[in-house]
């Protein structure tokens, strides 16, 4: 489904990704891991459109997309959820899901109904400021935004920063769930073990290069990757 060939992005004279490439089959969930700085962001950043990339292709879905704007990708099937949430604070969490919901026409109330079901505490809230919410159901509204614009890929971008233990693992619930609803998942985090966990194959990068490819039971296993990205110790269970 998604493509990435050779690529690099620059910000100046820092060169932030460095000839990156790899491929995110459908249905499948594909994980960038790395420490901060490692251009995990920049990487998502250059196939959602945010950023323009100073060399190399991209390709979704049979199409290059490598200098297609954001707004042109979304009604294509590819969304992103940022860094950081990014909901709009002072407007309604009911208003934030019908920015979602625009691309459903008739059937968007139908639609926000539905994820209202799945999420329930915004529904709850509905009419209050999605700025009122913790930063857990923060991001769910961040999910369930983007799930509303029916992505066949969907762009999640360090989904468990900032959250405590236990609601890390209702946001990866909830990412599972997305997964298993047939839509393609591309995560990037810098908490490794628990993505390399949720994914099928996953890429270590370390200073804007893939340094380590592969399926993520082998990555869970080799002890060198453990040592340096997971910390000393095996994870147990």
């Amino acid at each position: 489904m998604l493509r990435v060939k050779d690529l690099k992005v620059s910000y100046g004279r820092v060169d932030a990704v460095r000839g990156v490439s790899f491929d995110v089959a459908a249905g499948s969930l594909v994980t960038l891991v790395g420490a901060n700085g490692a251009g995990k962001s920049s990487i998502i950043n250059a196939i959602s459109g945010v950023v323009r990339p100073s060399a190399g292709t991209i390709t979704f879905d049979g199409t290059d997309i490598t200098r297609m704007k954001s707004h042109r990708l979304v009604p294509r099937g590819l969304v992103q959820v940022p860094e950081g949430r990014q909901v709009l604070a002072t407007m309604t969490i009911a208003e934030n899901l019908q920015m979602g919901a625009r691309f459903h026409g008739r059937g968007a109330s139908g639609a926000i109904d539905e994820m209202y079901q799945r999420f329930p505490v915004l529904g709850e809230r509905r009419k209050l400021p999605a700025g009122s919410l913790s930063g857990g159901e923060q991001q769910m509204l961040a999910i369930g935004r983007a799930m509303l614009a029916r992505p066949k890929l969907i762009l999640m971008d360090e989904p468990s920063m900032g959250l405590a233990p236990k609601i890390v693992n209702e946001v990866f619930g909830v990412i599972d769930e997305v997964l298993a609803g047939g839509t393609t998942v591309l995560l990037v985090e810098q908490n490794a073990r628990r993505a390399l966990q949720a994914a099928h194959e996953g890429h270590i990068l370390q200073n804007g290069r893939i340094v380590r490819s592969g399926a993520s039971e082998q990555l869970l296993a080799d002890d060198d990757i453990i040592q340096a990205y997971l910390g000393t110790g095996r994870a147990k269970g």
